[in-house]
């Protein structure tokens, strides 16, 4: 009885040029990593002027020189913050603006006895939170929109555009004062 053909020849069938295993060789090892497309480098350069910050706003603000390394740091730190409490805390479809909200309320005295403690375990997370967005007073709804990363603040989209306006500065100062005073600054 004769073997049915199916058109290849018997053995391992030969992988295209692109195929995984060939980035594994050493010939592939030795061309070194891409690092990225030239479309993606091209929109860094663009919208931050660097091509190593993320593409984010913070990294906008960085790149444009309206923030420095340590307020950078600090932002970051903060958003990370209240991104990781939004995510603990699942309520008000856990958005951030949803969380502050909570912790605002839950800030507020309903009757006349001592302040406020730390209590201890997961609600102390909130509270510190609370202590170090309270510096930030000025400039609170800036960094929560930064924090949802859901829309892109018209700040950002105009610093990227170069048309900072009056008010756009004042808001950029009171950022500045803000991380400044949680990084211990001033």
């Amino acid at each position: 009885m004769a073997r049915k053909k199916t058109g290849r020849r018997r053995g391992r069938p030969s992988l295209g040029r692109f195929a995984k295993r060939r980035q594994t060789t050493r010939r592939g090892r030795r061309e070194g990593p891409d690092l990225g497309a030239e479309a993606l480098r091209r929109r860094k350069r663009l919208l931050t002027g660097r091509e190593d910050l993320p593409l984010d706003p913070a990294g906008v603000l960085l790149g444009r020189e309206l923030i420095d390394q340590q307020q950078y740091s600090t932002l970051s730190l903060i958003t990370k913050w209240l991104q990781r409490q939004a995510r603990a805390w699942g309520g008000r479809e856990g958005s951030v603006n949803g969380l502050w909200s909570a912790i605002i309320a839950a800030l507020t005295p309903t009757h006349g006895g001592p302040s406020l403690t730390v209590p201890p375990g997961g609600d102390s997370a909130r509270y510190r939170l609370a202590r170090a967005l309270a510096k930030l007073d000025g400039c609170r709804t800036l960094v929560i929109t930064l924090a949802e990363g859901r829309i892109i603040p018209p700040l950002i989209i105009r610093a990227v555009e170069c048309r900072l306006n009056y008010d756009d500065e004042a808001e950029l100062d009171r950022l500045r004062e803000g991380l400044d005073r949680l990084a211990g600054r001033r």
